[in-house]
């Protein structure tokens, strides 16, 4: 089992709530695609970029897709997005895609009962993760990919365990075929649960101003270079370090994002009840003036 320096440790950690908030490198997103085959081909989402070099080096860029598109078979006609992102090879990387809370969650692009992603370079791809799911409301958003590469090609991606961020109760099965049918552990020989949050509750992070539910990938990388370099950033992935550690940094940044919304709604109150004054001050002085204008005709007079 890899374990992590101290140095490592705390370098990672002191980048963790940024890297949280943001992404690395620049993205390419790709107009809605169907994809129509009869059978399933990995070429159909292979990931190249032509300007770049077809092998990965290291400290290079190499270009990563991450595909949304809807569950079920992805062998029939599906209509899906790509995103391509290039990012240097062995650097802990993180990608995200602003705005894809909203866009999915909101108004379920793909129509589908629930949203697929999987990410894919060359033409390796990694199984399939469930982003967010209508029927119980759970949205997924940790995704950390792991390239393995050999002699510069990259010869598989697989997902790295999800369940570092929250409690075991958080943690459910997550990963799936690309029948649709559910992936697990003992068939893939990989990490197959994630971690979930509520639809609420990704709606009131979301208006605390965090964007912890927006669609993310991170990655890092394991084998050899075309230079048969060694790449080592796979020992600074989440699940390398103390699942605590881990998930008070996520809980610290849950924790500000609710507490902006808490100052959010104490303004709204605020304001609220600072008109609802100025309008009782007016009806008070408005029944005053009506009470004057009564006296006035009402009154006694020669």
């Amino acid at each position: 089992m890899l374990s992590p320096s101290p140095t490592r440790l705390i370098t990672l950690l002191s980048l963790l709530p940024s890297l949280l908030a943001q992404s690395d490198g620049s993205s390419t997103p790709s107009p809605a695609t169907t994809a129509a085959a009869d059978t399933f081909s990995t070429s159909t989402y292979s990931c190249y970029d032509p300007t770049l070099p077809q092998q990965v080096y290291r400290g290079q860029n190499t270009t990563i897709c991450l595909y949304a598109g809807p569950n079920g078979d992805w062998s029939s006609d599906i209509s899906y997005r790509r995103f391509a992102v290039n990012l240097v090879a062995d650097e802990f990387s993180s990608y995200k895609i602003p705005g894809s809370f909203n866009s999915i969650v909101q108004s379920n692009p793909f129509g589908s009962e629930a949203t697929h992603v999987f990410a894919s370079s060359q033409s390796s791809l990694s199984f399939l993760r469930r982003y967010y799911d209508t029927t119980t409301q759970y949205l997924y958003p940790y995704l950390t990919a792991i390239v393995d590469v050999r002699d510069g090609k990259v010869a598989g991606i697989a997902w790295d365990d999800a369940c570092i961020f929250c409690n075991r109760d958080r943690c459910l099965a997550n990963t799936y075929n690309f029948d649709g049918s559910e992936a697990t552990q003992e068939q893939i020989s990989q990490p197959t649960n994630g971690c979930y949050f509520t639809r609420d509750e990704c709606v009131a992070l979301h208006a605390g101003g965090t964007d912890d539910c927006d669609l993310k990938l991170y990655v890092v990388w394991t084998g050899k270079d075309a230079h048969g370099r060694v790449l080592l950033s796979s020992d600074s992935r989440f699940s390398a370090f103390p699942p605590n550690r881990i998930q008070e940094n996520v809980m610290a940044g849950v924790d500000s994002a609710l507490g902006n919304l808490n100052d959010m709604k104490e303004k709204v109150t605020d304001t609220f009840t600072g008109a609802v004054e100025t309008v009782t001050g007016a009806v008070d002085a408005a029944g005053g003036a009506a009470n004057s204008t009564a006296n006035f005709f009402t009154g006694s007079g020669r």
